[in-house]
């Protein structure tokens, strides 16, 4: 089925289409981006094409923080409020388009409300400066980092009332075809180091991609553990990203079975290095809990080590002190994950190894759509995620994938629910000290099976190497 698939999708493009305009590079996403607003930007496709489009007040960069638009800030001599003004140079955007899409984030609803609560007001004075009101003791570190997210990105108010999108990134959108295409065009004059126009393919398959690449009909794409022994991906043509994210099965913290115990056996009984070695062939890295190892060294001197990751036999031990034993054996654990091959082919080797300790596991593949849909609304047993970084901090792993107001689809897709760690995410000034003591509650309450990070390969032409600042936009 899947051949006559990719048959009748070549022929359409041969036949059934309008000859294509010309575009400097064509990249391919796995799955159509489900929003380009900023707000609803959770998506990893959503994500990527952010950054081609959107731009916020701040930019991280390896150096700090640093903004185009911003002339100078200070903060506001008043005793009980948290008030900074900024004034903006000549290449800023309206600032009404920024006192609008900054205000979006108070006053409405959205995945990522919770990272922005504190954020008070936005107003712009009688003097025209752009004032931002906080809670009193948030760090500046902090805000600039919220601030330089997707999420707090400047569209065009007066064209987001007529149901379009104007943004203020390196280009601009141009044409949408959902499930098809998404067409950008470069919109600051010239850049040698950009190309002027990109093609977005939507191209759940990675056959399809591979097919069109060596037709030199594709610059790039994300290359699947499953294709990276092909001749074409030698160390010239793939780029790899390590330590942006960490794949997990989410146990749902909504059934009274799944309890310490039950948690505890099904993390003691994954083999995980030797399904990095043998399956993953070495693409992916071991984890800390819920943290890269890349983080972690960051935040903590000396050896860290990964602990007890794999022991068939006390997991069994384990799994008889579980409050269901001996039901929970019989009793059918529904295992979701995405349809696609890789996923699959993953959730195959989980479900062996919790088979092996008796347990009773029915495979689930399903589409990206209703997974995160119903996962959601806290269906499911178990199911095979992954969460890519937004930012470069190590908060990034902690919240909102374990803040106990963040349910659901909100980052918290296990329902784990910890005030204590709510509490210490909640504060305004958070340090190293504080991360530890988080990720080691998570770790010791194990809400996850923690599995490993994944790094993310992409086989690229020459014509895209051509435009060295595009490595970063992977």
């Amino acid at each position: 089925m899947r051949t006559l698939s990719l048959v009748f999708f070549l022929l359409s493009l041969t036949f059934c289409r309008e000859e294509s305009p010309h575009f400097d590079l064509k990249i391919a996403l796995p799955s159509d981006t489900a929003h380009l607003d900023p707000l609803f930007i959770t998506d990893l496709s959503g994500q990527k094409l952010a950054k081609f489009i959107h731009q916020g007040l701040f930019t991280r960069t390896p150096s700090g923080f640093h903004s185009p638009w911003i002339q100078s800030f200070q903060k506001q001599p008043q005793p009980k409020k948290e008030v900074w003004r900024f004034q903006f140079n000549s290449l800023a955007p309206p600032l009404q388009d920024i006192e609008y899409s900054l205000s979006r984030l108070v006053s409405e609803t959205y995945p990522r409300k919770g990272d922005y609560q504190f954020l008070i007001q936005v107003r712009v004075s009688a003097d025209g400066f752009l004032e931002l009101e906080f809670k009193q003791g948030t760090n500046e570190t902090e805000w600039k980092e919220k601030l330089s997210l997707p999420f707090a990105s400047i569209i065009g108010q007066k064209e987001w009332e007529k149901q379009i999108l104007k943004t203020y990134g390196k280009y601009k959108l141009t044409k949408w075809k959902k499930n098809e295409f998404l067409d950008l065009e470069f919109q600051k004059g010239s850049d040698p180091n950009f190309p002027s126009k990109i093609r977005f393919l939507i191209l759940p398959q990675s056959s399809t991609s591979l097919f069109l690449f060596r037709k030199n009909q594709l610059d790039a794409f994300k290359l699947t553990d499953f294709l990276l022994s092909l001749p074409e991906a030698n160390s010239e043509s793939t780029l790899t990203k390590k330590g942006r994210s960490v794949q997990y099965v989410t146990i749902n913290q909504n059934n009274h079975c799944f309890d310490k115990h039950f948690r505890t056996a099904l993390n003691l009984s994954i083999p995980r290095s030797l399904i990095i070695s043998k399956l993953l062939e070495n693409h992916a890295d071991l984890s800390y809990g819920p943290i890269p190892m890349d983080y972690m060294e960051k935040i903590k001197d000396g050896f860290i080590s990964t602990g007890e990751l794999y022991n068939k036999t006390l997991a069994k031990v384990e799994l008889e002190k579980s409050v269901c034993y001996p039901k929970i054996k019989s009793t059918s654990l529904e295992f979701r994950m995405r349809g696609d091959d890789e996923n699959q082919t993953k959730g195959r080797a989980i479900k062996q190894a919790l088979e092996e300790i008796g347990l009773t596991i029915k495979l689930r593949p399903m589409e990206k759509a209703p997974l995160y849909k119903e996962n959601g609304e806290g269906k499911g047993d178990l199911t095979l995620l992954t969460w890519y970084s937004d930012f470069d901090s190590i908060w990034n792993f902690l919240d909102p994938l374990f803040h106990p107001a963040k349910m659901g689809n909100g980052g918290n897709r296990s329902f784990y629910h910890n005030n204590e760690i709510g509490k210490i995410l909640d504060k305004p000034f958070k340090n190293n000290q504080d991360a530890l003591l988080v990720i080691e509650k998570i770790r010791e309450d194990k809400p996850w099976i923690f599995l490993w990070s994944i790094q993310e390969n992409y086989l690229v032409s020459k014509e895209f190497l051509r435009y060295n600042a595009l490595v970063d936009f992977l």
